[in-house]
């Protein structure tokens, strides 16, 4: 899209996509509640939302993107709201596979997956759009996709006691948010990943501006960088066991922060390429450690019998707070610069590194 012109602003805007993965927590009490046939309680609905994402997927391949961006969007809308669902499953499995003392390493293995995820999807993609085409790229993700499936299908899911899965509705809200504390930690989830979200919308169209090739733009955030978010997510895993939960979300938390103030140099106008790389791994894989601490510690305020809205309301969060920053972001880089938007985000993750310290215990 800047490529096209189109305005920080508008970039901005498209966090508008994701809002299914802010509001998801609406029907996640459905999915601890029901199951789809004799496929497993999670199992099945990971199944469904798999081949209804992989349909979206393979249907965008034959969108005329240059004349019907509304056609693309209203796709783009769904493969989110389908992946959203998704997650919900995904991670209401995983809180019930992992005990507490696995729950730092198990999250850096789930990052880790994600992050190989995003080399392929969001960097792999994007070498092959310029070498390919739209529409083979396109055929190429859903096919990739659809092998993905293939260890769901293998694995057999054991039984999970529900006793504690309320008769209402809304019950299992009030269940949720009546533990202590919960709205102070909340308030942390939806500031941790803000200042992220911020500096990961803004270095794409920023990259763009200073001259580089989707290609470039391709290995350098998405298969290099990814690479060092999952190295540095299995080094958090394993240090997250020995300093807790809370200590470290702040040291973790802080690292990030400051560490995303590297992101002035190419605003500052600096091309070279090997200070890009060397800039976009340090931001990339200090801000997987604070990621992987985040879902660690969420996982911990998830009761395993409502796993999924219990972990999904704390995602919802976090992703509302990322939609409001990444539009915030695109207002203030248009009107501000990206200079500023940067620093205003670090000011954003170390506004909830100070609410940790302030009301956060292990």
């Amino acid at each position: 899209m800047r490529q096209q012109n189109m305005s920080l602003e508008v970039i901005g805007f498209l966090g508008f996509l994701i809002l299914p993965s802010g509001l998801k927590f609406l029907w996640s009490p459905l999915i601890d509640r029901y199951r789809i046939g004799n496929l497993g309680h999670y199992r099945g609905w990971i199944i469904c939302f798999q081949l209804l994402l992989i349909a979206i997927i393979f249907f965008s391949a034959f969108i005329d993107i240059q004349n019907n961006l509304i056609g693309l969007l209203i796709c783009m809308f769904l493969a989110c709201l389908f992946s959203a669902s998704q997650d919900i499953a995904t991670d209401a499995l995983a809180v019930n596979l992992l005990e507490p003392q696995e729950r730092g390493l198990g999250n850096a293995i789930q990052a880790g997956g994600n992050f190989f995820g995003a080399i392929i999807g969001g960097g792999g993609a994007l070498i092959l759009l310029e070498k390919v085409g739209w529409r083979y790229s396109l055929i190429a993700m859903s096919v990739f996709m659809l092998l993905n499936l293939i260890p769901t299908l293998l694995y057999r899911e054991q039984a999970i006691a529900n006793s504690k899965v309320n008769k209402s509705y809304f019950q299992t809200f009030v269940r949720f948010f009546s533990r202590p504390k919960m709205l102070p930690w909340l308030f942390v989830v939806l500031l941790y990943m803000a200042g992220e979200s911020m500096t990961t919308t803004m270095i794409r169209p920023l990259l763009v501006d200073r001259g580089l090739s989707l290609s470039d733009i391709g290995w350098l955030l998405g298969v290099v960088s990814y690479s060092a978010r999952i190295v540095l997510a299995l080094v958090a895993g394993v240090m997250i066991t020995r300093l807790g939960r809370r200590r470290s979300l702040i040291l973790f938390g802080l690292i990030a922060a400051f560490t995303a103030l590297l992101y002035i140099v190419p605003a500052m106008g600096i091309a070279s390429l090997p200070v890009l790389y060397a800039v976009c791994i340090l931001v990339s894989g200090t801000q997987s450690m604070a990621y992987t601490a985040l879902l660690s510690a969420m996982m911990d305020k998830s009761d395993r019998a409502t796993a999924a809205t219990d972990y999904t309301i704390q995602v919802s969060v976090m992703f509302l707070g990322g939609i409001a920053a990444t539009i915030l972001s695109g207002i203030l880089a248009q009107q501000t610069g990206y200079t500023i938007t940067f620093i205003i985000s670090t000011v954003v993750s170390l506004l909830s590194v100070f609410f940790i310290t302030k009301f956060i215990v292990d």
